[in-house]
């Protein structure tokens, strides 16, 4: 009995004297995941500055409990086989249900990869401060969104192929009216092409993707020159 009150105060001791420390861990996670959230953010991501802030403190706090949460189990000479990796290996496998969530197909592209890998990266960093490496997650924090940013500018040997996707609805005037639509737009491919009988006309739905950049102005000055387009909209441009 008196064995176990004087282990009991040295634990409430050991983790007095370190509570301080680990708060600081803590925070320095979840200003890394705020920071990333927030270049997220600015882009409209899926995920943005709560999903990355929360996914970054939750593992610099289980990467604190898989250190220093069964010190006592030392102490008491019944953890000699305790291996507190097994815990922080876990974070790794579970944040990847989370990051495989944010990944679907949708019109022959696949989107939510980058965010996905970006809560990864987040886990990881937020697995280095609670570990007690600030420096290294801070310094992975800003690569990360150093990278984001500069990988983002217009610079054409950083970008790959440009899917523009359009949507519109055109009047049928003849059989070269869909042979026109290809010209104009550089495409080949519709991802929908529904008709319509309006009265004496047919009309067209048609949805396309076209390795083609549009600007605002060519798509409107495109609408002016052809009049067979009643309706015309970007919808998507990655």
């Amino acid at each position: 009995m008196v064995a176990q009150i004087v282990f009991t105060s040295i634990e409430l001791k050991y983790f007095s004297d370190n509570l301080l420390d680990w708060f600081i861990r803590i925070f320095i996670a979840a200003a890394c995941g705020f920071v990333i959230g927030f270049e997220r953010k600015t882009r409209s991501k899926e995920a943005g500055i709560r999903t990355h802030t929360i996914v970054a403190l939750a593992a610099g706090l289980m990467m604190i409990v898989s250190k220093y949460g069964f010190i006592d189990l030392t102490e008491w000479g019944i953890g000699k086989s305790y291996d507190g990796a097994r815990m922080a290996a876990q974070i790794v496998t579970g944040i990847g249900f989370l990051g495989a969530g944010m990944i679907f197909y949708r019109r022959d592209q696949l989107h939510g990869l980058t965010t996905a890998a970006g809560i990864w990266a987040t886990a990881g960093i937020g697995m280095a401060a609670g570990a007690g490496m600030p420096i290294i997650a801070c310094s992975a924090t800003a690569i990360i969104v150093g990278m984001q940013v500069i990988l983002h500018r217009p610079i054409k040997l950083m970008r790959g192929r440009v899917v523009t996707m359009l949507r519109m609805k055109v009047e049928i005037e003849d059989s070269n009216t869909v042979d026109r639509i290809k010209y104009v737009f550089k495409s080949n491919k519709f991802l929908k092409f529904k008709t319509i009988n309006d009265k004496d006309k047919l009309l067209a739905e048609i949805e396309l993707i076209t390795y083609k950049e549009f600007s605002d102005n060519e798509i409107l000055e495109i609408a002016k020159a052809e009049p067979f387009i009643k309706t015309l909209e970007k919808t998507d441009e990655i």
